[in-house]
């Protein structure tokens, strides 16, 4: 009587199996952090602390600074500049747009007449003195400075900003899962958001010096000054809401694991 073989196992089928195990472990395991919230916790805990850095970074360049929010992209990075103004509200900045407008026809209008005139004399610095007045009213220790005739000259360029890449101030991406709901900043009623799916996919198809992204931004003053900024991150769904808050005269920033309204400043800007 002949003896059966036994039924057993083969290596390479122990190596297929082990194989199919660890591609289910990887598949799962970033959804597996999703539900856990650790990929938006930690977002969250990165992007307070450039917050912190960049706000006392400000004080030791002496420069205004800047947190860029790319919230289509779902990335942020840091900016310097030597000059900055921001607006009390979004009346302000929209004054102040409406203004710019005004000087820049006024501006081509001069260039026009000086061809012609030679001569021309107190056109820019009646003008200068206007703006010099205007941004009076602007938070930021905002305004130019400018001559003893209150003119400002043709060189001011106002939140001209350049990336800063060192340390850990480089360009970083929000983990998978994680998204910009929105950002709120006194330059908006409403928190600014990124593009839906749809608007996303038809920027895609313009042109790329026709695209328009979604880009926000928290100001840093060398004074100690960190612009009132609530930044919210969410997750795949958008449902489940984290808010990051900024306390602009400690540069703290306090994680809300969940939706917070944004501030009412009026009371703080009448002080």
């Amino acid at each position: 009587m002949t003896a059966r073989p036994q039924a057993g196992v083969t290596l390479i089928e122990i190596i297929v199996v082990l194989g199919l195990m660890a591609l289910m472990i990887a598949v799962a395991a970033p959804s597996l952090r999703q539900v856990l919230g650790a990929d938006k916790r930690q977002a969250s805990g990165e992007l307070a602390a450039t917050l912190r850095a960049v706000y006392e970074e400000a004080v030791v360049r002496n420069q205004p600074m800047r947190v860029a929010y790319d919230l289509d992209a779902r990335s942020y990075w840091v900016e310097a500049s030597d000059s900055a103004v921001i607006f009390r509200d979004r009346s302000h900045a929209e004054a102040f747009e409406e203004f710019m407008a005004e000087k820049a026809e006024s501006d081509e209008r001069a260039a026009e007449k000086a061809k012609y005139d030679k001569q021309d004399d107190g056109l820019l610095g009646g003008l200068g003195g206007g703006i010099g007045n205007l941004l009076a009213g602007f938070m930021g220790g905002g305004g130019p400075s400018g001559g003893a005739d209150g003119s400002t000259g043709s060189e001011y360029r106002p939140n001209e900003f350049v990336l800063v890449e060192d340390g850990i101030f480089r360009k970083r991406e929000l983990p998978r899962g994680v998204h910009f709901w929105g950002v709120w900043t006194p330059q908006y009623e409403e928190p600014v958001q990124p593009l839906s799916q749809i608007e996303f996919e038809a920027m895609l198809d313009e042109d790329p010096e026709e695209q328009k992204w979604t880009t926000a931004y928290t100001h840093v003053f060398p004074g100690g000054y960190m612009e009132d900024t609530v930044v919210y991150l969410t997750d795949d769904e958008g449902e489940d809401v984290t808010s990051l808050v900024v306390e602009p005269l400690m540069g703290r920033v306090k994680i809300e694991q969940d939706y917070v309204e944004p501030p009412d400043t009026r009371d703080r800007n009448d002080d």
